[in-house]
């Protein structure tokens, strides 16, 4: 009982017991000078509680909850604990023994040269120090929902994803039909496994989240109500509760890697099956991936083509573009490669190469050919743009990562529009690669051109 009369007589905002209650129009009361330093903060006379405003700036003093403040301090004083010793009240807090005593054990032998502070100071202090773990502790929690929310964005974004790809992997299916019926499902199977699986790993994820989150806030609870206990008390517990609040669980990281693979699942589909219909399949030499492309743009069902023509739903995991329009293909390996990239009378596109950490897409450099409000520019060139001989309708990239060279043809034509300087390019690693790049803000899409099927897929 005595527990909730405390918790009654003290003010919702500063945790502490009343001093000069007010009570607000709304009925909720605070210390006068809490809820005026609310008001100047906001700007507006508004209850820091319920947020219904207070028209008026004369706000009566609450008679009856001062009484009993008053009456409570009465009663806490003589309740409060006392020196074991002197049976006087304790008032100091000796830094050297870091224990509460009173005024005669500042002047025993045991405390000789010991140095004191008032407890009402150090208790002050300490609440200050606990204070700013909480702060800490409580955006934890926050960063910690916020990953949460993103995996059950993408937990969800995982089955919208098995169902496209089913939908793409039929489609190719029902041209190959019989002989393909073995094929077909133990693709179906690869994704369903590899569904579960991702699911499985996330439902994991979240559920390991959310017990760190339930600890976590069983710590910012059990914390919270330390701070409103009485001095001796808090002091007694204070090393307890520090060592708890300062060992946070680890920041929470993104997952990357967690959405469907569906380069595997879809990509060079049919050249994956060619020798028994071969004449039935062609080879694309790149291929998009869906997981890094910004919403604004939409990809073709066999991941070769993209343009932009409305905004599609996807969740935001680590390696997808939140800057550009853009999108990239799978990463090149060491060696030579090219491509033919089908512009037409697309009026707004970037083609090229980009490098980076896969994981932090806006981050990338890229380098190639744009084409934008009539004008075609190399990318970071700094001597501007200029005017081919030729209409370009059709890209040729050819990179190389041993020479570290690209070039770039107009491939109906033969006319060269750039090389890069060998010395421009970068030095790959596990955490920096490659991707054949590919920006637009229009409808028309960017196309890459597929090959004839050769009987092996080496370089050419």
């Amino acid at each position: 009982m005595a527990s909730r009369v405390e918790n009654d007589i003290r003010c919702p905002t500063c945790l502490e017991i009343f001093e000069d209650p007010v009570m607000l129009p709304c009925s909720h009361s605070f210390c006068r000078a809490c809820v005026q330093q609310w008001w100047d903060g906001k700007g507006e006379r508004t209850c820091p509680v319920c947020r219904q405003t207070c028209e008026s700036m004369d706000v009566p003093p609450n008679l009856a909850l001062r009484n009993l403040c008053e009456a409570f301090s009465h009663a806490s004083v003589e309740s409060e604990d006392v020196c074991s010793l002197h049976k006087e009240k304790l008032k100091l807090f000796c830094l050297d023994h870091r224990a509460p005593v009173c005024i005669i054990c500042r002047d025993a032998e045991s405390h000789t040269g010991h140095k004191f502070r008032p407890l009402e100071e150090v208790v002050k202090g300490h609440k200050e120090k606990l204070r700013e773990g909480l702060w800490e502790a409580k955006k934890r929690l926050q960063d910690q929902k916020e990953i949460r929310d993103e995996c059950k964005e993408q937990a969800a974004y995982i089955k919208v994803q098995r169902k496209q790809v089913e939908s793409k992997i039929k489609k190719d299916f029902e041209e190959l039909r019989r002989f393909l019926e073995v094929e077909e499902e133990a693709r179906l199977s690869a994704v369903r496994e590899e569904e579960e699986t991702k699911c499985q790993n996330m439902t994991e994820r979240i559920e390991a989240l959310d017990r760190d989150m339930a600890a976590l806030s069983a710590t910012i609870t059990s914390t919270e109500e330390k701070l409103t206990s009485d001095p001796v008390s808090f002091m007694k517990n204070f090393n307890t509760l520090r060592t708890r609040i300062q060992k946070l669980p680890d920041a929470p990281k993104k997952f990357p890697g967690a959405l469907l693979d569906e380069v595997k699942h879809v990509g060079n589909l049919k050249f994956n099956v060619w020798e028994g219909m071969k004449q039935m399949v062609s080879y694309s030499p790149v291929i998009l991936n869906p997981n890094s492309a910004r919403s604004t743009l939409t990809l073709s069902e066999d991941l070769t083509s993209v343009c932009s023509v409305k905004k599609q739903q996807r969740p935001s995991n680590p390696e997808r573009s939140t800057a550009f329009s853009d999108v990239v293909g799978s990463p090149l390996a060491s060696g030579t490669h090219t491509w033919d990239v089908e512009v037409g009378e697309n009026i707004q596109w970037k083609v090229g190469v980009a490098w980076g950490d896969p994981c932090s897409p806006d981050d990338m450099k890229a380098k190639g050919i744009t084409f934008r409000d009539e004008k075609y520019k190399l990318f970071a060139d700094a001597l501007g743009s200029w005017k081919p001989s030729v209409k370009v309708q059709r890209i040729r990239v050819h990179v190389d990562t041993k020479q570290r060279t690209l070039s770039l043809t107009e491939s109906l034509t033969g006319t060269l529009l750039g090389k890069t300087n060998p010395s421009a390019w970068p030095c790959l690693s596990d955490n920096i690669k490659l991707f054949p790049y590919f920006w637009t803000t229009h409808k028309i899409p960017l196309k890459i051109i597929p090959r004839s099927p050769l009987v092996t897929t080496e370089s050419q």
